[in-house]
């Protein structure tokens, strides 16, 4: 699957998270399922419940709807307006791509409000899942490299002018009777070696 629709796809499931108590709204797709504004009021109304009074709201009235999330959005969030509520009204599908660019404003605003931080975990694995305070990695970044990398008889690594491969201490010889020692002025020379080759290219 491409990055692209995996991104939206991520999305989307974070928006069925966050609205998914909510009556009248089912994220099914981003264009069709927020034709009707209840899904932007929602989303609103899941992070900031006193912004908007989200059980006076009809899935009939989809002008008002969207204008009012819109407004707040813009208003009380600082999330400018992307999209025009008589558009909403005017079209049976609205433009996928707008939606998407509009709600991953709010996802960038709210994400770290609650347990719906990665959109690709379950809620489940996210609270399982332990995190160093003080490592601002993202989540699922390796904390070391594996040593298979350097391992690695992928002919573009071997041949490599900086591979591990391509060292003093990788050509030594195999047989331990001949080995010599690596010495400090052989790394040295190798990596001026590099140096000057690196220079020249």
């Amino acid at each position: 699957m491409p990055i692209e629709r995996r991104g939206v796809r991520a999305l989307q499931i974070w928006c069925r998270r966050v609205t998914d108590s909510y009556e009248n709204v089912n994220i099914l797709d981003m264009d069709s399922s927020w034709r009707d504004g209840l899904a932007f009021c929602a989303l609103i109304h899941h992070f900031r419940p006193s912004l908007l009074d989200y059980d006076i709201l009809s899935q009939d009235n989809i002008l008002e709807n969207n204008s009012l999330a819109y407004k707040v959005a813009e208003e009380e969030l600082g999330i400018p307006s992307l999209l025009d509520p008589q558009d909403m009204l005017d079209t049976d599908v609205p433009d996928k791509f707008s939606i998407v660019t509009y709600v991953s404003q709010f996802y960038h605003l709210l994400k770290d409000e609650d347990n719906s931080r990665s959109p690709s975990l379950p809620v489940k694995e996210i609270l399982n899942t332990s995190y160093d305070s003080a490592d601002n990695s993202p989540q699922g970044t390796p904390k070391s490299v594996p040593r298979s990398v350097f391992l690695s008889s992928n002919p573009i690594l071997r041949n490599n002018m900086f591979s591990p491969h391509n060292t003093p201490l990788s050509q030594s010889p195999k047989d331990k009777s001949q080995v010599t020692g690596v010495t400090v002025s052989a790394v040295c020379q190798d990596f001026e070696n590099k140096i000057n080759i690196f220079q020249k290219s």
